[in-house]
């Protein structure tokens, strides 16, 4: 990325620069936090720094608009507003439509019985509202997120402010996460969450149950295991089959409630484990039939390996984490998310759908 000469910044903030270079610099500003700070930081009043914020953030407003195109706007004012004008696509092009919907207007008297004057009133709202509608074109903010200090939004337009360096496709992800998309899980993760079996009678009940990993994907090559307690003096034997190969690895006694291999799991293949716990000479099995198996995925390495190129966002991370089946690491990326906005929709909508599809689970 090219950054503006200190010589362009200055002179963007006197308003010394030439069209071309006003809406070049003015681009780049819109989408570098870098230059931003260092031209608040030039700013050498707080007038100055005021009037800098307005031109990087706001519009003409639709009443400073109207009435320049009426020729209403006061001598102190319209200098600015011509300037703003310049440079700004959007508010120019606002005026134009503004002033082409005036062409197509002709004024007339309607007669409306006296009692009937709320219907006068009732149709010039209506008629305003839809001039408004027509020529009004602006992109407006719909949502927003704060995300691990950096405040991500996107508009009517369906722009993404906030973010950089990902692909298309990410930031169309992105983009469905505001707009309340379903999630779209890889198609493995089917195979991870297999169908109850069809056994006769009901299923047996045990009196612990595994934790995790469960009908998800894992980043590592030596996951951690990890099941509830069936008593205090419980003994428990992990037992792990690779559904590739048909390996089996199992593992020693264990007096804890959670294991790892000892050596590495396969990338790529998935697992289904079982953990047998024994107290007073009585097993227990989970999961136990006819409930379908506990089955993950160890993902192959390259895929493991994007995932530590992705920025801190919990937005970013969360929705990456999805598209890949980690569900657990998703929903907890979803939850910091959740905690930042909690007067979000957006946020708790997304974590109530991860919390649904790692529900599907056994």
């Amino acid at each position: 990325m090219n950054h503006p000469s200190e010589v362009e910044l200055s002179g963007y903030r006197e308003r010394t620069l030439t069209p071309e270079a006003l809406l070049r610099v003015t681009a780049h500003l819109a989408e570098c936090e870098d230059c931003r700070s260092n031209l608040r930081s030039a700013a050498r009043s707080g007038a100055a720094l005021a009037e800098l914020r307005q031109a990087l953030d706001n519009h003409l407003s639709p009443a400073q608009i109207q009435e320049f195109v009426d020729g209403e706007l006061g001598a102190e004012e319209r200098p600015g507003v011509e300037q703003h004008l310049t440079w700004c696509d959007d508010c120019h092009a606002d005026v134009e439509a503004l002033r082409e919907f005036a062409k197509t207007q002709r004024p007339r008297v309607v007669a409306f019985p006296a009692r009937g004057w709320w219907m006068a009133a009732a149709a010039a709202v209506l008629l305003a509202a839809a001039g408004l509608g027509m020529w009004l074109r602006r992109p407006v903010e719909i949502a927003s997120l704060n995300d691990a200090g950096v405040r991500i939004s996107l508009d009517s337009k369906g722009r993404l402010k906030g973010l950089s360096g990902l692909s298309a496709e990410q930031m169309k992800s992105i983009r469905g996460v505001f707009e309340g998309a379903t999630l779209q899980p890889p198609a493995e993760l089917g195979e991870l969450q297999p169908q109850r079996g069809t056994l006769m009678g009901s299923a047996a009940v045990t009196s612990f149950r595994l934790i995790a990993p469960v009908g998800t994907a894992v980043r590592s090559a030596t996951p951690e295991f990890q099941w509830t307690s069936r008593g205090p003096n419980a003994m428990y034997i992990v037992t792990l089959k690779n559904l590739t190969s048909g390996q089996i690895i199992s593992s020693p006694p264990l007096h804890v409630l959670a294991w790892t291999a000892a050596e590495p799991l396969q990338r790529g293949a998935i697992y289904a484990w079982q953990v047998a716990a024994s107290l007073d000479g009585q097993e227990e099995i989970a999961p136990a039939p006819p409930s379908p198996q506990a089955r993950l995925l160890v993902l192959d390495e390259n895929t493991a390996a994007l995932f530590d190129k992705l920025p801190p966002s919990h937005l970013v991370r969360a929705t990456a984490y999805v598209e890949a089946g980690l569900l657990n690491d998703a929903a907890v990326e979803a939850k910091a998310l959740a905690d930042e906005n909690p007067d979000s929709p957006v946020a708790a909508g997304l974590l109530r759908r991860i919390e649904s599809l790692r529900h599907n689970t056994p």
